[in-house]
C-alpha cells in the first residue's frame, strides 16, 4: 500500500489539475524518480533488513514486491513518454531512440527489468534454478543505466541523479 502513495498523490493532482505548467514533464520526471528509487530500496533491501527486527513477511517477498513497484513505475514513465510526448508513433520512438542517448540508456534499462518483472515468480524460480539468480542480477545493470539515463537527461543540477550515484555505490561496496 504505501508503495502506491505516489502514484496516489500524482493521480490527485493530475485530478485537481495542480500538476504544475507542464503537466507530462512533471508526470514523466516523477514517476522516473520513483522507479530509480524503488529500484535502489530493492537492491538495499538486504542490507536494511540486517539492522531492522523481525518482519513479518519474509525478505524475498518484500524485495520481490519492490522490484515490480520499480518496474511499475518504470513502466508507467515509459508510457506517458510513449502516449503524451510521441502520440502512440513508434516510428517517432524508433527515431528519438536512434538520435537520444539517453532515450536509448533508458530503454535499455526498462528492457533488462521486463524479464525480471516476468520471471518474479516462485514458479519461475523453480524453473531457471540457478539461472534464475544470474538473471536476476540484471538489476544491478538496469539501475545503473536508469541512473546514467537520469544523468544525460539532466541540462544543468545533477545533484539528485549524483546523490543517486552516491547510494548505488554504497549500496554495491557494501554487497
Amino acid at each position: 500500500m504505501l508503495c502506491s502513495l505516489p502514484a496516489i498523490q500524482l493521480s490527485w493532482q493530475l485530478f485537481t489539475d495542480t500538476l504544475g505548467a507542464n503537466p507530462v514533464e512533471t508526470l514523466e520526471h516523477t514517476t522516473g524518480d520513483w522507479a530509480l528509487y524503488f529500484l535502489l530500496l530493492t537492491l538495499a533491501t538486504p542490507l536494511l533488513l540486517k539492522k531492522l527486527p523481525r518482519l513479518p513477511l519474509p525478505a524475498y517477498l518484500i524485495k520481490r514486491t519492490l522490484g515490480l513497484v520499480a518496474f511499475t513505475y518504470a513502466s508507467l514513465h515509459l508510457l506517458i513518454y510513449f502516449i503524451f510526448d510521441l502520440s502512440l508513433d513508434f516510428a517517432e520512438l524508433w527515431a528519438d531512440i536512434l538520435e537520444r542517448p539517453f532515450i536509448l540508456i533508458g530503454m535499455l534499462a526498462w528492457l533488462l527489468l521486463l524479464p525480471l518483472a516476468l520471471t518474479s515468480t516462485l514458479n519461475w524460480q523453480k524453473r531457471l534454478k540457478q539461472r534464475w539468480f544470474t538473471l536476476h542480477k540484471l538489476i544491478y545493470w538496469a539501475t545503473g543505466l536508469g541512473i546514467l539515463h537520469f544523468f544525460l537527461l539532466v541540462k544543468a543540477d545533477i545533484t539528485q541523479p549524483s546523490l543517486l550515484l552516491i547510494v548505488y555505490l554504497l549500496i554495491l561496496w557494501k554487497k
